[in-house]
């Protein structure tokens, strides 16, 4: 066959992933299926294939809606989204209307179906789910209109970013094994523990569409989570939570005092970390109640962290020392009339004194000569008057058991069968939810929206959870399969890589090269060189077809 004549050349390996991806979890059929309308004509160009549009943008360089056009304009759309796609397509109104649809459609039950058919395609199996809330900064004035319903208020709230005085959205995520399983975008001035509470009564329903057993399922997550009224909410729906006491609890209080005054009884443990890292903890359970509630603690010394906190403690102890010593330093030129005067400043003093945490004063008090002007009178005995001389030194009692309390964090659970060291195992996991928030909140990802409305903010939140989505589930079936059968991928500086991050199977797909041809009036696609091993190693391990980069739209 000829070979017809060479008009382009395109790179569509990374983008060519999420498409690939995308469609292998059922997300085109999905998403038309959930926007579709019996009323007025069909789409020029499908719901679904405008969200992979939309998501590719996402991952790369992102551009807002009025700049996709250039965005895609040197890209071969069709041979991408295999879907006869025309530049002038391409326009703000189109894919702003697109996300009025998806807002109207209900985007958390659209993520959730997303991730169902993940679960289903890749035969994933959780038991336990880590919740933890992040933060968007939003940069433009928005208002919502009273009585309206799914639409979240872009309001001023607790900014993670650090950013108190922009107005913001928040993003709730749950994560099981790395991979994001449930998500949800909400106001920007709802609490954590109000929205703890609010999931806790939707779980249900996430457990169900994933095919979770409720009796081993462990909703876990940070100390925003540990409450009253979420107790009582758990135990009315059954499920079982593993959370961080807020150290003021006085219950925690107790039990770090516990862990001062027992520390040997602390048992070691290791735990071995995201980095195949050892790291040294000692623990102690126990049994507490907790407004009516029994609880079982885990008390978990960190030696990891001693370092960290040692440094943090000299600072204060420094600076305790100088204060302190700057409001003993008039008393060396101060003077009483009687012993009895002395002894009235010491009780004075010993209230402010009681509340060092990391020194200890003592005081003599010395009795001196009173001192007058001129030369001293021959003959007559001098007069005295008395002087406190304060002794300070550091409380090196005070000092140990104020570090292993900064050392030390309290584990609960409303199942009480679990040990400290179960409870610390599982939520140690939460770290997990850290990373996929790492990924939002990253500049290569969406650094900003340009939007104009909650409706539209909303909806393309949900599509950045979806990608997230996507991505997770890339990453963790990439890495168990290629444990199963010992492969490895040559990522940067020919590095041999047998657990590949996101980021290393991203790069592996910038050596797909795709030449375009003309032949008899037709457009063909042909691979400028045979994809690498590593490309066919991650395509075959996700079910996507080679020729996802050549097919075009046949």
């Amino acid at each position: 066959m000829s070979q017809g004549t060479m008009i382009d050349a395109h790179s569509p390996g990374k983008a060519g992933l999420i498409v690939g991806l995308s469609e292998e979890m059922g997300l085109v059929e999905l998403f038309n299926k959930k926007l579709s309308s019996d009323r007025g004509r069909p789409e020029d160009i499908p719901n679904g294939v405008m969200a992979q549009m939309m998501m590719v943008n996402m991952c790369d360089d992102h551009h807002p809606l009025w700049r996709l056009d250039d965005y895609y304009a040197m890209k071969d759309l069709e041979g991408l989204f295999h879907y006869p796609i025309r530049h002038e397509q391409i326009n703000d109104d189109r894919f702003g209307h697109f996300l009025d649809r998806l807002q109207e459609a209900g985007p958390r039950e659209i993520f959730s179906r997303l991730a169902a058919n993940a679960f289903l395609r890749y035969d994933i199996q959780v038991q336990h789910i880590n919740y933890d809330t992040t933060s968007k900064v939003m940069w433009g004035t928005y208002e919502t209109e009273d009585g309206k319903l799914g639409e979240i208020e872009i309001d001023f709230g607790h900014s993670k970013q650090k950013r108190p005085d922009k107005k913001q959205i928040k993003l709730g995520i749950g994560t099981a094994e790395g991979i994001v399983v449930d998500g949800q975008v909400f106001s920007g001035n709802k609490d954590d523990k109000t929205w703890n509470n609010e999931n806790l009564e939707l779980v249900e329903d996430v457990l169900s569409s994933l095919h979770i057993n409720k009796d081993t399922f462990c909703y876990i997550a940070d100390s925003a989570l540990f409450s009253e009224e979420n107790l009582k909410k758990a135990a009315q729906k059954g499920i079982t939570l593993i959370t961080r006491m807020p150290d003021n609890v006085t219950e925690a209080k107790e039990l770090l005092q516990l862990a001062v005054e027992a520390f040997d009884t602390l048992e070691p443990l290791t735990l071995t970390n995201a980095k195949d890292q050892v790291v040294p903890y000692r623990v102690r359970s126990e049994i507490i109640q907790y407004k009516g509630y029994p609880l079982a603690c885990g008390i978990c010394y960190s030696a990891s962290m001693k370092e960290q906190k040692e440094k943090s403690q000299q600072k204060k102890i420094a600076k305790e020392g100088e204060e302190l010593a700057k409001k003993l330093n008039p008393f060396q030129k101060r003077t009483f009339a009687c012993e009895e005067d002395a002894r009235l400043e010491i009780q004075k003093l010993s209230k402010d004194i009681q509340k060092l945490k990391f020194h200890q004063v003592q005081f003599d008090i010395k009795e001196v000569p009173k001192r007058k002007p001129g030369r001293p009178a021959k003959g007559k005995d001098p007069q005295w008057v008395y002087q406190l001389v304060p002794h300070i030194t550091e409380d090196e009692k005070a000092i140990t058991a104020h570090l292993i309390r900064e050392c030390t964090f309290i584990l609960a659970s409303n199942r009480t069968d679990f040990s400290a060291t179960q409870l610390l195992q599982e939520y140690k996991t939460q770290s997990q939810t850290e990373k996929k928030f790492q990924q939002l909140k990253s500049p290569h990802f969406v650094n900003a929206m340009f939007l104009d409305s909650p409706q539209r903010i909303e909806a393309f939140a949900y599509l950045m959870l979806m990608v997230i989505l996507l991505l997770s589930v890339a990453e963790y079936v990439v890495r168990r399969e290629m444990k199963k059968t010992g492969e490895k991928i040559v990522g940067l500086g020919k590095r041999e890589v047998f657990n590949p991050t996101l980021f290393a199977i991203y790069t592996i797909f910038y050596s797909v090269r795709v030449n375009l041809y003309e032949h008899n009036g037709r457009i063909e696609r042909r691979l400028a060189h045979p994809l690498f091993d590593n490309v066919k190693t991650v395509l075959k391990h996700l079910g996507i077809p080679e020729d996802t980069f050549t097919r075009g739209s046949a």
